[in-house]
């Protein structure tokens, strides 16, 4: 990032820790480090694009509760670097249109990005999830967004990376919303019985580490029942569907950001509790399509991996590193 770019996310970020109050020009100098004649010039493009800024010429500066807009500065603004080495330096790129996240930070990675760098998009021509399947990414609806991680973990350990994520997202939505919505495995999110977001993990290995992992995340964020086409709509929800409140996408990222560094930073046992307390699979019996074929059981919990653990029709307990839920019930 580039000194003026630093400065005037500091400066964003100065800002948006006191919104709707009015900041001394000493005190924004001091956070930003511009001198006094620059504070004003600086902030000139946020406010042409939408930002609500108030210059009191006796007074201070204000940021008044702004649209559902965003840019890179105020991201990186609002996400300092903190001192734990453990947590990575978050590198936003923000893009009006691309045709999947996911596709631009794996490019990146291969070239040698960073851990942290990150790619959201207003709009994915060909946004996926799993299985190749297809993500609906209409227009400021939703949040579109891939990190990259190089976590030190070893090719085996992949599966512990869909449980940080999943848990950091469910964090992330109870954070700005209030809603805690339950995760059905290996990587829905789920509220009223309503798909709220899904995630696609995508790892690369070197040898039997990961080389870098990319984490798609798509999350349900203003849609409305008719924004969604008819092959999904009754089985997607929103956040504004499901609590009658339109939400900034950039407040939705910025907690997603602030979650990972949490979940980065514990041990995998504490997620891995989170994980089991948010689950709408453990204790479900459960029919799984594996590469080893159909799998019938009842999902106990998670394995040190972060494989799930499924008791068989025979008593067994076996590990099921990936596979797709094609049906879930209760005993009860």
């Amino acid at each position: 990032m580039n000194p003026n770019r630093k400065q005037e996310s500091a400066l964003l970020g100065a800002l948006f820790s006191k919104r709707n109050q009015s900041i001394l020009r000493r005190d924004l100098i001091q956070a930003s480090g511009l001198p006094i004649e620059d504070l004003e010039r600086s902030l000139a493009p946020y406010l042409e694009a939408g930002y609500p800024i108030e210059f009191h010429p006796q007074g201070g500066i204000i940021l008044k509760e702004p649209p559902d807009i965003w840019c890179a500065e105020e991201i990186a603004g609002r996400c300092p670097t903190g001192p734990n080495s453990d947590i990575p330096t978050w590198d936003p790129l923000l893009l009006a249109e691309t045709s999947s996240t996911n596709d631009v930070v794996r490019e990146q990675a291969r070239r040698g990005a960073r851990a942290g760098f990150l790619v959201a998009a207003s709009r994915q021509t060909r946004g996926r999830g799993r299985l190749g399947r297809q993500w609906e990414s209409p227009s400021d609806q939703g949040l579109y967004v891939s990190i990259l991680l190089r976590p030190q973990l070893s090719a085996l350990e992949a599966g512990q990376l869909t449980i940080l994520s999943s848990v950091a997202t469910v964090d992330a939505v109870e954070a700005v919303s209030g809603l805690h919505p339950q995760i059905k495995w290996p990587n829905d999110l789920v509220t009223g019985g309503r798909k709220l977001a899904g995630l696609l993990i995508e790892a690369e290995p070197e040898g039997t580490r990961l080389a870098f992992a990319v984490v798609g995340i798509g999350i349900n964020v203003r849609q409305r029942e008719e924004d969604f086409s008819s092959e999904v709509r009754g089985l997607a929800t929103s956040l504004y569907l499901a609590t009658g409140h339109f939400y900034r996408r950039a407040d939705l990222l910025v907690a997603l950001l602030h979650a990972f560094e949490k979940r980065l930073s514990k041990p995998f046992a504490e997620t891995r509790r989170a994980w089991e307390a948010s689950s709408l699979t453990l204790g479900q019996q459960v029919t799984l399509t594996t590469v080893r074929g159909c799998r019938h059981g009842q999902a106990l919990g998670l394995d040190e991996s972060g494989a799930l653990l499924l008791r068989n029709n025979s008593g067994e307990v076996e590990t099921v590193t990936a596979g797709d839920m094609s049906e879930m019930r209760s005993d009860r």
